[in-house]
């Protein structure tokens, strides 16, 4: 059995919005809303949902881009903000073990820096090494991710899409991460280019034993490369699984219409399964009370959580959904307490 990596226990986001001097009348914006989810080692968890669920501010909490108002996070079991306000050292350490590799793989590398010096920037900053070693390790790194050595001495704007995801992944795996946070990795690419990258990712998983947070919006994606998954929506946890049973069977409504909105595999396949949810997505500014799908809810007639917010509870083993049973389609199973 896998051991835990990082586990987020009951985090919550809340940015002020609006106001006037030194804050007065401003808003709560509820981001991330009491969410908790552990990533295993060597394991990929996904994150999937609409845009402005939260997701990305829950990745920003993990890279300490952001701190959450509530809540904590644990690696490798130390919590992480209390550790890096006792040891001056522990947040060097932890973001040195904790990359990124964002969307757009133009955006994310400095047009004016050669890739020598994108890759080694933070072997120079965070190692000892000499220029040297930085230079060797830089080429190990390019091999590594499918590239030629002497390509180092290129500019970014030099390579295609997929070749700049691939300067991305390098320069994550320069200083030997145990988590890399993969925020739509592939979303920005070919639909040509994008197997290869994540085949790439898959591989050097098996290889370095990485963890991987994975957000996306691409289902197909999600289901390739993830072990466990969680659906969020307007910044709450509505349903968690292993990825293999959360396709085969969703539980919440949400993520049933989810799964119905994705493009079938063949373009001659006639979907009849898809779900139409009615209105929008409340405002974070003033979510509704209660279950926050109740609004969208195919049954919120009958809905019985339209005050308390429902809790996420175990129906199947390893598979949690939020207990609102107007939006929750149960198999004849009682659901246990997690």
């Amino acid at each position: 059995m896998a051991n835990t990596l990082i586990e987020l226990q009951n985090i919550k986001k809340i940015f002020q919005v609006g106001g006037g001097f030194l804050g007065s009348g401003s808003k709560d914006l509820i981001a991330v809303n009491n969410i908790s989810f552990k990533i295993e080692e060597g394991q990929t968890y996904g994150l999937v949902g609409e845009s402005g669920c939260g997701k990305t501010t829950t990745a920003k909490m993990i890279l300490m881009l952001e701190n959450p108002t509530e809540g904590t996070i644990i690696f490798n079991d130390q919590d992480v903000f209390e550790a890096s306000k006792t040891d001056p050292e522990y947040k060097k350490k932890y973001k040195s073990s904790v990359q990124a590799v964002f969307q757009d793989p133009w955006a994310s590398l400095n047009p004016r820096m050669r890739v020598r010096d994108i890759i080694g920037e933070p072997l120079e900053i965070n190692t000892d090494m000499t220029k040297k070693q930085i230079r060797s390790r830089v080429d190990e790194l390019l091999v590594e991710v499918g590239l030629q050595a002497y390509q180092s001495n290129l500019y970014p704007h030099e390579f295609s899409g997929g070749q700049r995801q691939r300067l991305g992944v390098a320069r994550a795996l320069s200083l030997n991460p145990r988590l890399i946070i993969l925020d739509e990795p592939v979303s920005a690419l070919d639909v040509s280019i994008r197997a290869q990258i994540m085949n790439l990712l898959v591989d050097l998983q098996k290889e370095y034993n990485l963890s991987y947070l994975l957000i996306a919006h691409h289902l197909a994606t999600v289901r390739y490369m993830c072990d466990k998954m969680g659906v969020m929506y307007l910044g709450n946890l509505m349903e968690e699984a292993n990825a293999t049973d959360l396709f085969d069977d969703p539980l919440h409504n949400y993520t049933r219409a989810l799964m119905s909105a994705a493009l079938p595999s063949h373009p001659d396949i006639v979907r009849d399964d898809e779900i139409i949810l009615e209105g929008d997505v409340p405002s974070p500014l003033n979510p509704p009370p209660g279950c926050v799908f109740q609004p969208r809810c195919l049954n919120q007639s009958k809905c019985t959580c339209s005050k308390t917010p429902p809790s996420l509870k175990e129906m199947k083993p390893n598979h949690m959904v939020a207990d609102c049973k107007c939006c929750t389609t149960y198999a004849g199973s009682k659901l246990k307490k997690a």
